[in-house]
């Protein structure tokens, strides 16, 4: 019976994390569907990426305090509700206002929901199902842009998009009932809840050496792949004339791409990680530069898209093995570690909205430029960065 609830666990955790995944990548290719629907700009529109992007990071922050106070399964009870009451709402309702206070709600559930998932891999877990565990983590939002987003994309021209969000929210549900019948039910040690003890936590955490910097250069670099990620469907309707439809195919060919580059990163390591994280830094600069105008041809463009999703998720991936060795003498790197995502989540959520707000004025060119240059400052300080630790220590040459 261990083995069927472990089993569960994955499986469980893989379709909570695909269909959510799916149904928050697929605002962006279906702006102008969802234009239509609440009658805003399809810029405007990106603010539902803000708004569950907000949820996610509450979710996030305060998840954390409330599996310290409760046991997973009710924390998960709590979450699949959020997550069901928040997709139901915003398919059934066409106002635009109701549809964000929505979308926040599906994002607050799915940042506790993370918290579980990611409390269960470190702490609860057979070890012999944590590599799974992790795996599908990490695997299982390209997997959705692969996949989700392409079937939901086609789905919607068949049935409605609201049929088509209405399957992965079912597939949600579903998921989060063996989810929680799988979950451990043991007593565990509990504290009260007290947010007011994460404000020393974080104080803490930001007086370590070259944090700031780090983080400063996490938030702006992030603003690029983000960025172009929040605009990406008015970007190819604007740059290439492609329908909602068409942006399936698309998005598979880059969804398989950042799939794939996952299970290659630990055989490409062993050319070195300084010299890797170089490569795929400028790589990754040269390839968003090369298609961001759109003046290549769409299937060269969607390759070096495709080339720029790879490389970001190495470097970046390389920057979370780093982690440990940059601030060896951090007091807590748990909380660093932590504070990855929410730096990360909080970039999404001011890109997409300074998209929404100002997109439809400056149009998507001026965009272009402030993405190039996030994306170039970021690199240029953690390059700093590295280079005042690691790059001179462990990995000198």
């Amino acid at each position: 019976m261990r083995a069927v609830k472990g089993w569960t666990l994955v499986i469980a955790a893989f379709v909570i994390v695909f269909a959510f995944s799916t149904v928050d990548h697929a605002i962006s290719p279906m702006v102008e569907v969802l234009k239509s629907a609440f009658g805003v700009d399809q810029e405007k529109a990106l603010w539902f990426i803000t708004a569950c992007t907000a949820g996610i990071l509450a979710g996030l922050f305060t998840g954390p305090f409330f599996i310290r106070t409760y046991k997973a399964w009710p924390v998960s009870a709590a979450s699949a509700a959020m997550m069901a009451a928040g997709l139901g709402g915003f398919i059934g309702t066409g106002d635009f206002c109701a549809g964000l206070v929505f979308r926040f709600i599906f994002g607050l559930g799915a940042g506790f929901v993370s918290t579980v998932l990611w409390w269960l891999a470190y702490e609860s877990i057979d070890k012999k199902f944590y590599t799974p565990m992790i795996t599908v983590l990490t695997a299982s939002r390209p997997m959705a842009v692969a996949a989700g987003v392409p079937l939901v994309l086609y789905g919607s021209s068949f049935c409605g998009w609201q049929t088509a969000f209405g399957a992965a929210g079912i597939l949600i549900v579903l998921a989060m009932i063996f989810f929680i019948w799988a979950s451990p039910k043991y007593e565990k040690q509990t504290v009260a809840l007290n947010f007011s003890s994460a404000a020393g936590v974080y104080a803490d955490m930001l007086r370590t050496p070259f944090l700031k910097t780090f983080f400063t250069a996490m938030f702006i670099n992030r603003l690029c792949y983000f960025g172009f990620y929040s605009m990406l469907g008015i970007w190819f309707i604007d740059r290439y004339g492609f329908s909602t439809e068409g942006l399936a195919k698309p998005l598979m060919i880059i969804g398989i791409c950042e799939t794939a580059i996952n299970f290659i990163v630990p055989f490409l390591m062993k050319a070195g990680p300084k010299k890797l994280f170089y490569v795929s830094v400028a790589g990754n600069s040269l390839f968003f530069v090369l298609f961001i105008w759109g003046i290549l041809p769409v299937w060269w463009a969607v390759f070096m898209i495709g080339l720029f999703a790879m490389t970001d998720r190495i470097y970046n991936m390389l920057l979370l093995i780093f982690i440990p060795d940059i601030f060896k003498n951090a007091q807590d790197r748990t909380v660093i570690g932590s504070t990855v995502t929410l730096v990360s989540w909080g970039s999404l959520a001011v890109i997409s909205w300074l998209e929404g707000a100002l997109l439809s004025k400056t149009g998507i060119s001026a965009f272009s430029f402030m993405l190039t240059a996030a994306l170039i400052i970021g690199i240029i300080l953690y390059i700093k960065v590295l280079k005042r630790t690691i790059f001179t220590e462990k990995y000198a040459d």
